[in-house]
Order: C-alpha cells, then structure tokens, then sequence
C-alpha cells in the first residue's frame, strides 16, 4: 500500500473536515430563514387626526310652500302636474265660478238700486230745506229726510265692499303660482270639491336646500352649530358637496331619540328634495396622533399588541386604540411615533420572533 506524505494526509483531513462544517453552517442558516416570518412594514405616523360622525339622512327644500284654496268651489281644470317647473304668476288650477258671478251681478244691481235712492233723497233734502227757509215744512221732515240719504250711502258703501269681495273670490277661484319653483306634490284633481283651506299644490325650491342629518342622542353633545358637514349623494356621483350646520333642532326626536342637524347647500347641483344622502361632520381634530394600519393591530390574551421591528427581530407592544376609519387606528399609548412596524403578516409573530421581509413587488 503506498503511503502519503504526512503533511499531505493532514491536509486532505483538513479539508473534509472543513467541507463538513460548511454544510453544516449553511443548513442551520437555512433552516432559521425557514422559521423567520415573512412581513413587511411601515412606519407609525404622526399626523393630525380629523374625527368624523357618520350620518344618513334626507335632502329638504328650505322653502316649501303649499298652496290652499282661498274659495269653496268644484275643481273644474288643472293645468300641472307633480314634477313640472312653475313660472311665478302661472296658472295651476280653477274653480268653478258660477256661484261668484251671480254674487257680482246681485251685488252690481245693488249698487245701481242706491245710486237711485241716493240721487232721490239728495234732491228730497235739498226740497225739504228750501221749503223750511220759507217755513213751509218742519225741521222734523228735513232731519228725516237726511237720515235717509245718511242710511243709503252707509248701504253703498256696504255694497262696495260686497262687491270687492266677490271680485276678490272670483279672483282667487284662479290659483296661480306665488313663485317659481318645482311642482312638488298635486293633492286635487278635476272634478274635485275642496273647501277653503284645503291644500291644492307644494311648491319647492331646487336652489333652495337643506341637508337633515340625524345623530343619536349618545353624540347630541359632540354637534355644533359651525361644524364642517361633508355631503355625498349618487345623484351628484362622486362629487363631495361641503357646508357647515346651521341649525339644529331644538329638540331629540320623540321617535328616533335622534338630534337633528340642519346644513344650507348654497350648490346642489342635481340633488332633488326627498332625495337620500350620506354625510358626516367633523366634530374634532386630534393633533400630532399616533396612526398605524388597521392590520398591524393584532389582538392577543394581553390586549393589542403592535411589533416593532428592530433588525430582524419583532419585539411586542401593548397599545391602547382610539379612533378608526379608513383603515387607520389611532394609537393613545405604546408607540411614540415613527417606529418600524410590522404590517402585512403582522399577525402571524410573537414576541421575539425573527423575521425576513417581503420583496416589493416589480
């Protein structure tokens, strides 16, 4: 058997013994970027955090104006209907009038009856005084006859102001729009007998809008006259219409226990009275808060916990949350602001555990 050199053998034993340790760094290597969990992070923002309260409510015309009947009488024409725009001064309805015209000829007659007796007695007067500057007659038949005269002007006078009445109803038998506007709602038909005070139309006015958003009496403290009200309805897409209340109810809803907020829309564009929206109002700002992800937040038996991620080691903190919308949550206590978290995968770690992080997609 031919023999080496001793130097030779010691480093051929050298060399395995190298190549077997090798292998064996590289698998335990292997083996802990198996168990690392792989996330990826982002930073805790500092930032100011604008507190909204979310509403549904309903679009009402500031100005709605129902029209009444001002004369008893059948309804004999309507000229709109529900959802035509209006013109000020337009005919909208009428009402039979023949009862009215009768009332006007009975109550010209009238009128040309006291003209007569009014002519008669200024002349029988004016016979009577000349008559008692010669003596011929009394001062009684002169007084009498003045009384008479004094009787049929106060009857003019009366059957003037009848006359004007009846005038003024055959008038109002003609119902007409007091404004320009949108013919919201038509309670009569034709053929229709309504009696004064009975509500005929509603008249809107699209310029001239409200937003109502009720908030439960829990948040009746939260809301102000001033507070900046944000409005979304699909009858405008995506556009944002934005106001501030200006009116609140004076009182909780009996019914909904709800406080009812006000706002004037000065640019409705297409919105519609009676139309549903949705609508918030921001009741506060929080400065200078601490905002992480939603899904960095885990829940585990201590609470909420967010991993700091220091190297490649996640580290736990409990934290205390506050507010959350849009997939943000605030944090009160636990992180000062600007820490490296973890995110996506976040809830997967424990205290402690080695992580390796996410490629970035190309």
């Amino acid at each position: 058997m031919r023999k080496f050199p001793v130097s030779l053998s010691t480093a051929l034993l050298m060399a395995l013994l190298a190549t077997g340790c090798g292998d064996q760094d590289d698998k335990a290597t292997h083996s802990e970027d198996n168990n690392a969990v792989l996330i990826t992070t982002t930073l805790a923002s500092i930032t100011d955090l604008p507190i909204w309260l979310d509403s549904v409510g309903q679009i009402h015309s500031k100005s709605a104006i129902t029209l009444a009947a001002e004369v008893d009488g059948r309804i004999t024409s309507v000229a709109v209907d529900a959802g035509e725009e209006i013109e000020q001064g337009q005919l909208l309805a009428e009402t039979d009038t023949s009862t009215l015209l009768l009332q006007h000829q009975s109550a010209e007659a009238s009128l040309d009856r006291l003209k007569v007796h009014i002519a008669n007695g200024e002349r029988r007067v004016g016979r009577f005084e000349k008559l008692s500057d010669r003596d011929l007659s009394s001062q009684t038949q002169v007084d009498d006859a003045r009384e008479k005269l004094e009787a049929y002007r106060a009857d003019y006078k009366a059957a003037v102001a009848q006359l004007a009445i009846v005038e003024d109803s055959l008038a109002k038998s003609r119902v007409t729009a007091p404004v320009s506007g949108v013919l919201q709602h038509r309670f009569i038909a034709t053929g229709d007998f309504v009696t004064r005070g009975k509500g005929l139309f509603e008249i809107t006015r699209p310029q001239q809008l409200q937003a109502w958003l009720p908030y439960p009496e829990t948040s009746a403290l939260r809301i102000r006259i001033g507070q900046r009200v944000e409005i979304r309805s699909p009858l405008v897409g995506g556009k944002v219409i934005e106001g501030t209340i200006t009116e609140l109810k004076p009182a909780i809803g009996p019914g909904s226990r709800s406080l009812m907020s006000i706002t004037e829309i000065e640019d409705g564009g297409d919105l519609k009275p009676e139309a549903t929206i949705s609508g918030k109002v921001l009741v506060e700002t929080r400065y200078d808060a601490v905002i992480v992800p939603e899904i960095s937040v885990v829940r585990r038996p201590a609470g909420e916990v967010v991993y700091v991620i220091t190297g490649n080691t996640a580290s736990a903190r409990t934290v205390t949350t506050g507010q959350r919308q849009s997939g943000l949550v605030e944090i009160f206590t636990g992180l000062m602001g600007n820490e490296s978290i973890a995110n996506e995968g976040a809830s997967f770690l424990t205290d402690g555990a080695t992580v390796r992080f996410m490629e970035p997609a190309s």
